[in-house]
């Protein structure tokens, strides 16, 4: 039990310092104009009117990983809920992470920025 404590423990503190990198990657936006915004990310997939001259971009991002068990023998494989599994997969198994970031627009220019997801880094 004192493991999984420990293995709970890091994974949310690695989490944590990476959503932090994340944040302290978009600090820079702030003050820039949304047509440079528009240059870097491209199109956004959502656009939301808060007032006539303030709105939220928001882009979202997916990425899958393959887990490797011949080069992690020891990683856990546990789809409790897809499909009951005592073994290793015959298949490579994939996770998808996502990272949905929203910018904040007055005016023409950056002023805010919110993040969430696992794949925020």
């Amino acid at each position: 039990m004192k493991k999984f404590i420990l293995i709970s423990y890091l994974f949310i503190v690695a989490c944590y310092h990476n959503s932090g990198n994340y944040g302290k990657s978009l600090q820079p936006w702030i003050g820039q104009s949304e047509e440079r915004l528009l240059q870097s990310w491209g199109t956004p997939q959502n656009v939301f009117y808060v007032t006539g001259s303030e709105k939220i971009f928001t882009y979202t991002q997916f990425s899958t990983h393959k887990h490797d068990f011949e080069a992690y023998p020891n990683e856990v494989y546990y789809p409790a809920i897809a499909v009951p599994n005592f073994g290793f997969p015959s298949q490579p198994a994939y996770t998808t992470f996502y990272c949905k970031t929203s910018f904040t627009i007055q005016d023409n220019i950056i002023t805010n920025y919110s993040f969430n997801g696992d794949g925020c880094v």
